[in-house]
C-alpha cells in the first residue's frame, strides 16, 4: 500500500510540474506575441497612414475627381440627403454622359474615396489639381464644374458657409475668381 501511495505521489508531483511548465510556456508565448506586435506597431501605423493617403492618389479621371468634389460638398452638413444624391446623379448624367447605373457606381466609388479621406478642404485641393492637370480641360469645363458644385450645394436649400468655402477652393485653383 505504501508503494501505491508513493507512486500516486510521484505521478501527482510530475503532473503538477508539467502543468506549471505548460502555464509558464503559455505566458512566455503570449509575452512574445505582445512584444512582436509592439515591435510591428510603427510599421503597421505607417502602412495604414499610407493606405489612407493613397486612396485619393489613385484618382486620375477628372470625372471621378469631380464626383469626389461633389460628394465633399454634399457631406458638409453630415449625412447626404436624398435631394443632394439625386442632384449629384443628375449632374453626372447631364455633364458626363453617364447612364443612371454608371452615375450610381461613380457615386459609390466617390463615397468610398471621400469616406477615408482627410479634411474636406484638402480633398478639394487635391481633386482640383487632378482636374486642372487633365488634358482637354479648359475654362468652359472649369465653369461647368463650378456650376455642378453649386447645384449640389443648393439642392438641399440654402448654401452653408462650409459649402461656399469648398466651392471657393475650386474657384481659386481654377482661376475663376
Amino acid at each position: 500500500m505504501h508503494i501505491l501511495l508513493g507512486l500516486i505521489g510521484i505521478i501527482t508531483f510530475i503532473a503538477v510540474w508539467y502543468w506549471r511548465i505548460k502555464m509558464i510556456s503559455g505566458a512566455a508565448r503570449d509575452g512574445y506575441d505582445a512584444a512582436k506586435g509592439a515591435a510591428n506597431l510603427p510599421r503597421k501605423l505607417k502602412f495604414q497612414h499610407r493606405a489612407r493617403k493613397s486612396g485619393l492618389s489613385v484618382v486620375t479621371d477628372p470625372r471621378e475627381a469631380a464626383a469626389v468634389m461633389m460628394m465633399e460638398v454634399a457631406r458638409t452638413r453630415g449625412a447626404i440627403s436624398e435631394q443632394q444624391d439625386s442632384a449629384m446623379r443628375a449632374e453626372m448624367t447631364a455633364h458626363f454622359g453617364f447612364s443612371e447605373s454608371e452615375a450610381e457606381e461613380m457615386l459609390a466609388q466617390a463615397g468610398w474615396l471621400s469616406r477615408e479621406a482627410p479634411a474636406p478642404h484638402v480633398v478639394m485641393a487635391r481633386m482640383s489639381d487632378v482636374i486642372i492637370r487633365s488634358p482637354g480641360m479648359g475654362p468652359k469645363e472649369f465653369d461647368d464644374l463650378c456650376a455642378m458644385l453649386e447645384n449640389v450645394a443648393v439642392s438641399d436649400g440654402s448654401v452653408t458657409t462650409a459649402e461656399r468655402d469648398l466651392i471657393q477652393i475650386w474657384r481659386r485653383k481654377a482661376g475663376l475668381n
